[in-house]
């Protein structure tokens, strides 16, 4: 061997490939996040079960996803509250697993929200909220802050992870989380109230107070954009927002030019660059404007765009789309919900994507409900059971194919270097 040459045996060697559990787990990851993914896989084997039950797998799986699916809607029919599922089998949510808490004398509670797969309940006899987790039916009371003792005149509210943007839906336990009352002391007076709380603490903190005209009630489920919570005030068309750092309560007017049909044409919404946007409802479609401040703390509305529906590709173009109200909107999935006169439509923000969900049972308002269902999927019939079986054995093939296709950009990737 000549002087300088390279000794083979002291050339590194290629890097040790991943073993086999490390390459299904990189291949479940890219499931798709529905409730009958994981459950289906894990039929396959027990070793598959093992990795696809394996909590910290679990929380890479929703990590990696961020975004839950929409799992239904919690739909309000003057007070009777449903769970309406709208994913088809098997992925499909019985109504009755995600059927309310009732308080001892048998009632329902009544329903203010949902966020972070928590809900948000107040129980007007005790004077308490109650903070519920669906999946787990997890639930945890908290008395009303003083001076809100009126309990019925506490009419809306929101509950979030006190996690943040990195919370990771699913499964989760009902603490750390925040939750926010708004109260009027009289319903025919002008002061409206919101109160902060804290799980971690355990305290409510300061009460904000403001005047707003006496004949404006908040409309639809609040929305959180960034750290602030906002309610359509119904009567004037402004927004309450209550700032959950300052906590503090404020107003702001909607566009000026903005030509809605109907008080029911409004939704408060979070726009791409996280900020505070707005859905109205005119002649023209469905505009949507967008919040901006300058440097000076001064903020102004900002026509973003105009959904036209009879143009959409989704849409027959023989099909005239004639909307009639906003019902809500999925902070997870950006996206809002409008009833028509052909059924209820979800409109995803950014891509515009027009889904039909459904053409019945129109109610007079919609919580949606998102989250990580994997804990597991209820099979009750003969046919659920006979369909997730044989649907295994078409992840079967699915995984495999991935899996050979990650082998093969490794080794290619190692002959390449």
């Amino acid at each position: 061997m000549s002087e300088g040459a390279t000794s083979p045996a002291l050339e590194p060697g290629p890097p040790p490939l991943p073993d086999n559990d490390d390459l299904h787990r990189e291949i479940f990851l890219r499931l798709p996040p529905l409730p009958s993914s994981l459950p289906r896989a894990s039929l396959v084997c027990k070793r598959w079960r093992r990795l696809l039950s394996d909590p910290a797998f679990l929380r890479r799986f929703r990590a990696h996803h961020r975004a839950p699916p929409l799992l239904g809607f919690f739909a309000d029919e003057d007070g009777d509250i449903e769970f309406v599922p709208t994913l088809r089998r098997p992925d499909r949510i019985p109504r009755e697993r995600f059927s309310l808490p009732r308080r001892d004398g048998g009632d329902f509670l009544s329903f203010l929200g949902c966020r972070h797969g928590l809900a948000l309940l107040i129980d007007r006899a005790r004077l308490e909220a109650v903070v519920w987790n669906p999946v787990t039916g997890s639930r945890r009371r908290v008395p009303f802050p003083p001076g809100f003792d009126q309990g019925r005149n506490v009419y809306r509210g929101a509950v979030l992870s006190s996690s943040g943007d990195g919370h990771v839906h699913g499964d989760c336990r009902l603490i750390p989380f925040k939750l926010v009352l708004v109260h009027h002391a009289d319903l025919r007076g002008a002061i409206v109230s919101a109160c902060l709380y804290e799980s971690e603490s355990g305290t409510w903190g300061n009460v904000s107070s403001m005047a707003i005209p006496h004949f404006s009630r908040l409309h639809q489920p609040g929305v959180l954009v960034g750290n602030q919570v906002y309610w359509m005030l119904l009567g004037t068309s402004d927004i309450l927002e209550f700032d959950l750092s300052a906590q503090r309560l404020s107003v702001i007017q909607k566009p000026q030019d903005a030509h809605v049909k109907s008080k029911s044409g409004l939704q408060a919404l979070r726009t791409e660059d996280n900020k505070l946007g707005l859905a109205t409802i005119s002649e023209l479609g469905i505009q949507l404007w967008g919040r901006e401040t300058n440097l000076d703390g001064v903020g102004r509305w900002v026509p973003l765009k105009t959904v036209e529906l009879d143009k959409l590709r989704s849409i027959s173009p023989s099909m005239r789309i004639q909307p009639s109200t906003i019902l809500g909107f999925d902070e997870d999935n950006n996206a809002f919900f409008i009833c028509t006169n052909i059924g209820l439509y979800m409109i995803q923000l950014e891509s515009l994507q027009f889904t039909r969900l459904f053409d019945g049972d129109m109610f007079t308002a919609y919580y949606p409900y998102t989250s990580f269902y994997t804990a597991g999927l209820d099979i009750g019939g003969e046919d659920d059971r006979a369909e997730i079986l044989n649907n295994a054995l078409v992840y079967l093939f699915y995984l495999f194919i991935n899996q050979a296709l990650f082998i093969f950009i490794g080794l290619l990737e190692l002959f390449c270097s």
